[in-house]
């Protein structure tokens, strides 16, 4: 059985296509056919050698190759052209015979080899790819949003406190999953509203987020001073607001820390003290329950 450590694989797998060239071994294709829902099987032989090409290939997400060494000679034979977004599978016997290409071919396994090596190899395969347009999705932002004035104050204030501003933020996303798991603890809380505290107080160190900060620490002694044992539980679904600003911190924490998009600030201001006004006045029951005025930034 393959581990369930390797389930968040699938987030990859399931959407995308895979096409397998050659004879699978039983225990490999189960793999396969597990994690993959987009598949095309085509034996190798005289007639499949002449429609392998770079059109095809480029039809899918990954290519995995099973091939002995009289096949893959034949494969070298009528093709110079092995894609990136593929694996060679083979017997040890190929791959002793390799040295002349060994470096053309982006991934290389040798039978037998274990389930979960196997799908991590193909993971990693699928990781360029995906890299690939997540880089062009970045680009994108970039341009979209470098309208920005940045000044060079701002740029020295995230290379100063980045490394601090994401080990804090690692920290909420962990508090994040905790919300998602339907966690309610003074415990969790505190610790929310600790790395809250600590994220203003750094953000406090340059005027170009200071009013941001300010909001942020109003809403970490909030929490500080927030007595569970005072909440009904008619009012418990508050938490599910709390869980979406959590997000909402971390996911601007990464957009401003990591890809160094520069959005403007006032507007993610007035989002996040706009939900964190209707999570405490939920929470005290002063609005409807069906009330849905929670903006999502």
């Amino acid at each position: 059985m393959i581990s369930n450590s390797f389930s968040s694989i699938s987030s990859l797998t399931r959407s995308s296509n895979i096409l397998i060239i050659g004879s699978v071994p039983k225990v490999l294709n189960t793999v396969i056919e597990t994690y993959f829902l987009e598949k095309e099987y085509i034996a190798f032989n005289d007639e499949s050698i002449d429609i392998l090409n770079e059109n095809l290939y480029n039809s899918f997400d990954i290519i995995l190759f099973f091939l002995n060494k009289e096949k893959f000679e034949i494969l070298q034979d009528t093709s110079t052209y092995f894609p990136q977004h593929s694996m060679f599978i083979m017997e040890d016997e190929l791959f002793k015979s390799l040295s002349s290409c060994i470096n053309t071919i982006t991934s290389l396994a040798v039978l037998p080899i274990s389930e979960e090596l196997f799908i991590n190899k193909i993971f990693n395969v699928l990781s360029i790819k995906e890299t690939s347009k997540i880089l062009k999705s970045k680009e994108k932002i970039l341009n979209k949003h470098k309208q920005y004035e940045v000044t060079n104050d701002i740029n020295e204030f995230l290379d100063k406190y980045n490394g601090n501003i994401m080990f804090l933020n690692d920290d909420l996303n962990e508090n994040f999953k905790r919300l998602k798991d339907l966690e309610i603890s003074s415990e969790l809380f505190n610790e929310i509203a600790s790395n809250i505290l600590k994220l203003g107080n750094i953000f406090k160190q340059n005027k170009f987020f200071s009013n941001w900060s300010n909001i942020v620490i109003d809403f970490g002694n909030f929490l500080t001073n927030l007595d569970l044992e005072t909440i009904e539980p008619s009012s418990y679904t508050a938490f599910d607001y709390l869980t979406t600003i959590v997000e909402d911190i971390t996911i601007y924490l990464d957009e401003l820390c990591i890809y160094r998009l520069f959005k403007d600030v006032r507007l993610f201001e007035d989002s996040l003290a706009n939900n964190i006004t209707f999570f405490e006045d939920c929470l005290v029951a002063k609005l409807d329950e069906n009330n849905d005025n929670l903006e999502f930034f």
